[in-house]
């Protein structure tokens, strides 16, 4: 990232020449404060129906790639010869801001609602609330209406290829349902890249009903600890199938998946009537973990930097050298696995784009190329393929934090629609939220963005922009401020960012109110091993003397603190204020003392910075002596977030929309924290809360109170009936349910994923 090459500044404390007193003197609304008339040169494209495909990446890092974000490709060790090649013909994008996290930010895309008016908090696919499908459930509320929905009503062929990811309790949430002729691919968060079920090594694993007909291996994973022997569901789904039904596809454990996401695509184009305009998402499963990559992929740098494949190394945890089962222990390989994915995504971005040549459908595309957040910098104590690998570097943080590491995602615009336009081969300053190609699209399909449905049902409408003209004039700017998450605000142009807290709805653990996480700069693979070794083998804060930005891993605290009863090789000593970690029997220095649990930075008062003059956060403007149009800029935040933070209702749109999901009345450790954020709501987003000494989630609490006694459950007449375990006081199971419960709850929900067999060898 050379700042002069993106005109910003080298002094952090330089004045403005665009934002000055005069913008805080009247507080600028949810739109641009400046005039946004399209240049000359913008052609007016209304209703013109072009072809549109947005390749959507999992936890690609800003400095990832060759280009697109800063373009350094994580010190040169990562090879995208094919977005290389598409930089002169290509407007990059410097501030385009997504969610800190997968859901939320899908949610927003498919949406054109910011995720503070969507969805905000970690839920659960079982979550409903039986007399209100409209806004129930996890994800994307049925009642909205997505962008796939508005391009069938222009003509459009609708697909979707890969990761959904927002919500599926509800019938009426499934992809065929909200406007896409067809999809393939999985419904949650995350599943194994061979097998495609949801087993240890899935971030997001089944609890409560998808429990009950699973279908997993226990004995082969009894060894351990961690692994309670549930059955792991099974989730690549088809819609419609060869029988023109919903429900499981049977090339589950076929072939890397991926690979078949690709075959999906490439076909689907094959097999376009271009009399018809298409619109194809496709969402990568990669590089989200577990990054266990197809050995094959590990030979496409040209300098063999990814060689050789994980299980070749001779700390390998499994004898049989087979990429599909290989998960070391030891983190080494991480780097290379998360590179090698990100080189393949590379490639298959470029296989879409040859085929949408050969059918001469390229010259009258726009695509989007873009991350959904920033990379994941967690590691995980159970081995290499959960630890997450990105690099956001300069930027501050990662995924799930507020921090631009998080939020700001590696993107840019390409498709021979953009012929013409003096923006290729530049990049815009200008502030877009993943929201905002709703309005695009529409605008380019010629249909209205706004959402009637919605609006009928009482939920919030699309707040999406249309950004058109940025990708034609220097100058144009639409949005002037992004209500980030309950807690964090960027506003005045893009200018001035605050943020109070973490966010209550985030699925980060040992967090406290007023203080954000993760205030460091790293990546997120062990560095001793391999390339840029530094004297730290863990990321610690800015302020840590001889800290080394480059050096090593900035982790989700539970793995390190939650870590210590679960594994004996995880080892922390002294306990609240280590200098040495010891994990996989390797010391690791910390270069900093660790608290468990830490807190971060404090920005209890409001931190403010200055992101023209300071996009590395490095300088909290509001932690020392600010000048009078500073003090009225941050004031002016603090009272608009404030305002912000309240419960949404169709008189108070500006509040934050989180409405009680499963009707678990109390899902956050104190009510003073609901308050605080949410002012009157009684959900705080937080997926977890904590009963005497065990945790216990909303499926777990709502279904299963006599697995968990301890735990608060719902009121009666929300969600099913609590079931009575049959064998034993667990039933052997972590979260015991009733599989009549669950076929009832499947019958009136429309529910099904959890039941797919595993069809495939």
């Amino acid at each position: 990232w050379r700042r002069g090459a993106l005109g910003i500044s080298e002094d952090p404390q330089a004045p403005s020449m665009m934002w000055g007193i005069a913008a805080v003197a009247v507080p600028p609304s949810r739109q641009a404060l400046f005039s946004t008339t399209p240049s000359p040169v913008v052609p007016d494209m209304a209703g013109t129906k072009p072809n549109l495909a947005f390749m959507l990446i999992d936890d690609l890092g800003w400095s990832d790639t060759q280009f697109g974000g800063s373009g350094s490709a994580d010190f040169g060790f990562i090879s995208t010869p094919r977005m290389k090649g598409l930089e002169s013909e290509s407007v990059h994008f410097n501030r385009h801001y997504a969610y800190s996290w997968c859901a939320p930010s899908r949610s927003s895309l498919l949406s054109g609602r910011m995720p503070v008016h969507v969805n905000v908090n970690h839920s659960i696919p079982t979550a409903f609330i039986p007399s209100d499908p409209d806004s129930s459930g996890e994800g994307i509320p049925a009642g909205m209406t997505t962008i796939g929905t508005k391009l069938q009503s222009a003509g459009y062929k609708t697909h979707y290829v890969g990761k959904w990811g927002v919500g599926f309790t509800w019938k009426g949430q499934n992809p065929v349902e909200r406007g896409f002729d067809s999809f393939f691919g999985y419904l949650h968060d995350s599943i194994d890249f061979w097998d495609e079920k949801l087993g240890y090594q899935s971030i997001e694993v089944p609890g409560g009903c998808e429990k009950v007909t699973g279908n997993g291996n226990p004995e082969k994973f009894k060894d351990y600890p961690w692994w309670d022997g549930a059955p792991m569901a099974t989730d690549l789904v088809r819609f419609p199938n060869s029988n023109g039904e919903q429900g499981p596809d049977r090339l589950n454990g076929t072939k890397w998946v991926d690979y078949m996401f690709l075959n999906e695509s490439l076909n689907i184009i094959n097999q376009h009537d271009t009399s018809a305009p298409l619109f194809l998402l496709h969402s990568f499963h990669s590089i989200h973990a577990p990054l266990n990559a197809d050995a094959e992929l590990y030979n496409l740098h040209p300098d063999g930097n990814y060689m050789p494949p994980p299980c070749e190394h001779p700390d390998s945890l499994w004898p049989e050298k087979e990429m599909r089962t290989c998960f070391n222990r030891w983190p080494g390989p991480s780097r290379k696995s998360y590179a090698a994915m990100v080189t393949w995504t590379d490639k298959a971005i470029g296989d879409v784009i040859d085929r949408l040549k050969a059918r001469s459908m390229w010259q009258n595309t726009l695509m989007i190329v873009s991350a959904d957040n920033g990379g994941a910098q967690y590691f995980s104590h159970i081995g290499y393929q959960l630890w997450g690998s990105g690099n956001n570097l300069p930027l501050r943080g990662g995924k799930t934090s507020d921090w631009e590491g998080g939020i700001r995602v590696n993107s840019f615009a390409t498709g021979g629609l953009l012929h013409g336009s003096p923006m290729l081969g530049k990049s815009t300053d200008a502030m877009i939220q993943f929201a905002d190609w709703y309005a695009t699209f529409c605008h380019l399909a010629g249909v209205n963005p706004k959402d009637d449905v919605a609006i009928s049902k009482h939920l919030p409408d699309v707040d999406s922009i249309n950004q058109w003209n940025v990708l034609w004039s220097e100058a144009a700017r639409e949005r002037d401020e992004f209500h980030v998450s309950p807690v964090t605000l960027i506003a005045y142009g893009g200018k001035w960012k605050l943020l109070t807290g973490p966010d209550p709805g985030n699925i980060n653990s040992h967090t406290v109110p007023g203080f954000v996480p993760f205030n460091y700069y790293g990546v997120g693979y062990y560095n001793s091993i391999g390339m840029e070794a530094s004297p730290q083998g863990l990321a610690g804060p800015p302020e840590t003397p001889g800290f080394v930005a480059q050096g090593g891993v900035e982790a989700t605290w539970g793995a390190i603190c939650d870590g210590m009863d679960k594994s004996p090789s995880v080892v922390v000593d002294p306990i609240g204020g280590a200098t040495v970690l010891t994990l996989w029997n390797k010391s690791i220095p910390l270069g900093f003392p660790l608290r468990c649990p830490p807190v971060g930075e404090d920005c209890t008062a409001g931190c403010l910075y200055d992101l023209d003059n300071d996009p590395e956060e490095m300088h909290n403007v509001a932690k020392g002596s600010m000048t009078p149009e500073q003090s009225a800029i941050h004031a002016d935040m603090m009272n608009r977030l404030k305002a912000y933070a309240t419960k949404w209702s169709p008189t108070n749109t500006n509040g934050v929309f989180n409405p009680v999901r499963n009707g678990n009345s109390l899902r956050c450790a104190s009510a003073s924290i609901c308050q605080q954020y949410y002012a009157g709501d009684d959900e705080c987003g937080a997926d977890f809360h904590k009963c005497g000494s065990e945790f216990c989630s909303d499926d777990e609490a709502a279904y299963d109170p006599d697995c968990y006694p301890d735990c608060l459950v719902c009121p009666p007449g929300i969600g099913p009936p609590a079931c009575t375990p049959t064998t034993g006081p667990k039933m052997n199971l972590k979260g015991c349910t009733n599989p009549a419960t669950c076929h009832k709850f499947t019958n009136e929900t429309g529910f099904y994923s959890w039941v797919a067999p595993a069809a495939g060898p």
